[in-house]
């Protein structure tokens, strides 16, 4: 009998499962992983083994089939915590986002089986303390795919969530945003949220190249041509870069606003893209899709274009005339099938919309993507890595990048040495090229893995020249944060002066060019609005990020003077994080406050524990160790002045949470 493979040889099996391209062959090999798994073993990699099935089967076109493994997954879950990593957890509750989507978007699916599982998404996200905002981003799709009577009432609960790191995408938060916008008539608004959007420089698998698309389309709506002309060669560009397989209903919408604009052969040439992803598509991203292809081969029709030929299109037909009628039959029966399971005649409406689109008033002009299109930018991920990507994890970069991309694997494949190497030659070709943003997301990337390998003098130094190149390219105190976060563990004596100075200068963000200071200055009613933006609430949640890691750094090196500073800043950044409802955070920053007070014996001391340990409690079991820490600690600093019945009360007050 062979012996059962070791942990690092299962989850190597995996990641290579999760290498091969979207297809029967991928599903195949992931079901028979999770089947030697389920067999021989390693426990520690089943829950990896089952969110690449369900991965699998949901990009393969299967999503009916991923609820199977999911549930299993669940199972597991729920059985043996202990052996999801959290990695296992957070592709977990990502994938439930995809499964309760998936359920909404198939219209065989039940209501009630909808509604159940997106109470049941609520309920486990709420157990292990996640981010919220993801929840209510599918009620939110679920509202508006049937628009409830609900709807404005999940949109304001889901827009005041905070967008949490691990379990949303901001940019996918201002595109959802804009979308709902769209969706109840608001086109004006919709501008305005995808324009500050791009603005911020948003970006994901899927961003901006789907909110390029909508602002091309609104802009058409709108009459506002000239700025249809000059978006749309940027959209094309980032479609073509982007590496989400859910943007059929982007591609159609630019297909609609070539069709109205009079330009068949640019048109046209977007419809091969759509026909492997429609074979994937859930029953909704079809319907979307068929609504924006209507419209635009209606409005090539109005043109006298209806005999136009089309070759390797979504269907097999082979004129734009023949597509229509194609899609006509298939849109009324999709768009049946949907109204009669939500009891409305809301999509029947939206087909009526779309066929009543009209051509625009002149000829959009539409020069090729790249012809005009500016360069996209490559800027790097955030290097605050909580941790490496699972073996097996692939890399997109252009042949530009080539040295960027090769660097990238050897710190996924945990090759310091090389990956440094491979940054530092990537940041001089950036450089050399005139890319200085890229050349300091590349010196960052080689600091981070000088770091990870010990090396914490050079990383230091090489920190000082990312910073160097970030802020003469402009970059924003959102972009520039989690570089700070990660670098401040790694700061010693020798730079740290360095560190405090370059944490502390001033750097510009998008949300709100005049500062956190402004913002506080404002009228309630304005600042409460203003805090309801996710662009303002990323703005000041990295700046009490950025603040907490300086006053950690200046605690542990600076002086007497330092330490004052640094109490100052960790009550801040604990005060900002708790008002953005980041408790976790919050209590730490309390905690560092209240040890730093106790050393300059302030009278603050009890007011800073008191809202730590009231800080891990909420948070649950997962802080539990921290807050028995922290209890016991300002019960030792109560009776080193003589408070011993006090410290009593404390200690006591921590017994009597446990028991409960």
């Amino acid at each position: 009998m062979p012996m059962a493979r070791s942990v690092p040889e299962a989850t190597i099996a995996v990641g290579r499962i999760r290498a091969m391209p979207f297809g029967r062959s991928r599903v195949e090999e992931a079901a028979r992983q999770v089947r030697l798994i389920d067999a021989e073993g390693p426990d520690e990699v089943k829950a990896y083994a089952l969110e690449s099935l369900v991965e699998a089967l949901t990009w393969s076109g299967q999503p009916g089939k991923a609820v199977a493994p999911f549930i299993k997954l669940l199972r597991w879950w729920d059985r043996r915590p202990d052996l999801f990593d959290r990695g296992d957890q957070n592709i977990l509750f990502w994938e439930f986002g995809w499964i309760v989507s998936d359920l909404a978007r198939t219209a065989s699916v039940p209501v009630s089986q909808v509604d159940r599982t997106l109470d049941d998404m609520e309920r486990r996200f709420s157990l292990a303390s996640r981010g919220m905002e993801r929840v209510w981003a599918a009620r939110l799709e679920w509202e508006l795919l049937r628009h409830g009577p609900g709807l404005d009432e999940v949109f304001t609960t889901w827009l005041t969530m905070p967008v949490d790191d691990e379990d949303s995408c901001l940019a996918c938060h201002e595109e959802r945003h804009a979308d709902y916008l769209l969706e109840v008539g608001d086109i004006d608004g919709a501008i305005v949220t995808i324009e500050a959007a791009l603005t911020a420089e948003l970006e994901c698998s899927r961003e901006p190249a789907s909110m390029l698309a909508m602002l091309a389309w609104s802009y058409v709506e709108r009459g506002r041509l000239d700025d249809a002309d000059r978006v749309l060669p940027q959209a094309l560009s980032h479609l073509r870069q982007a590496t989400s397989l859910s943007l059929m209903v982007a591609y159609a919408r630019l297909f609609e606003v070539f069709a109205r604009g009079g330009n068949p052969d640019r048109a046209v040439e977007l419809l091969p893209r759509l026909r492997e992803g429609l074979t994937i598509a859930t029953d909704y991203v079809r319907l979307q899709t068929w609504r924006h292809l209507l419209a635009g081969g209606l409005s090539l029709r109005a043109h006298g274009l209806g005999g136009h030929p089309i070759a390797g299109g979504p269907v097999d037909q082979s004129t734009i005339d023949e597509l229509v009628s194609h899609l006509q039959r298939e849109a009324v029966t999709m768009s049946q099938a949907f109204d009669l399971r939500h009891g409305s005649s809301v999509q029947a409406e939206r087909l009526a919309r779309a066929q009543a689109t009209s051509p625009t008033a002149r000829p959009l002009v539409a020069a090729r993507a790249d012809e005009t299109a500016p360069p996209v930018n490559h800027r790097a991920p955030s290097t605050n890595r909580a941790t490496p990507p699972k073996a097996g994890s692939r890399v997109r970069a252009t042949a530009r990048d080539s040295l960027r991309a090769k660097a990238d694997q050897a710190f996924s494949d945990g090759r310091h040495a090389a990956a440094v190497d491979l940054y530092k030659r990537a940041a001089e070709q950036a450089q050399t090229d005139g890319r200085l943003l890229d050349a300091g997301w590349c010196w960052a990337e080689a600091a981070r893995n000088e770091q990870e390998s010990g090396d914490r003098n050079q990383a230091g130094r090489d920190y000082i020249q990312a910073q160097a190149r970030l802020r003469a390219a402009g970059v924003s105190i959102e972009e520039i944060a989690p570089m700070f976060v990660a670098w401040a563990p790694a700061v010693g004596h020798q730079d740290y002066a360095a560190f405090v100075k370059l944490a502390l200068q001033d750097y510009p963000s998008p949300a709100h060019p005049d500062g956190q200071e402004a913002i506080e200055e404002l009228p309630a009613p304005v600042r409460n609005h203003l805090l309801g933006s996710p662009l303002v609430r990323r703005y000041l949640l990295s700046q009490a990020a950025l603040r907490d890691a300086v006053a950690r750094v200046m605690a542990t090196w600076g002086d007497r003077s330092d330490t004052e500073s640094a109490v100052a800043m960790a009550e801040e950044s604990a005060s900002r994080f708790s008002s953005l409802g980041r408790t976790e955070a919050a209590s730490h920053a309390w905690w560092l406050a209240a040890r730093l007070a106790a050393q300059l014996d302030r009278d603050s001391v009890n007011g800073d524990y008191a809202m730590a340990i009231q800080g891990f409690v909420s948070t649950g079991e997962r802080n539990h160790a921290f807050g028995r820490k922290a209890s016991q600690e300002y019960a030792a600093f109560l009776r080193a002045r003589g408070e011993s019945e006090r410290a009593d009360e404390i200690l006591n007050a921590w017994k009597t949470r446990e028991v409960d």
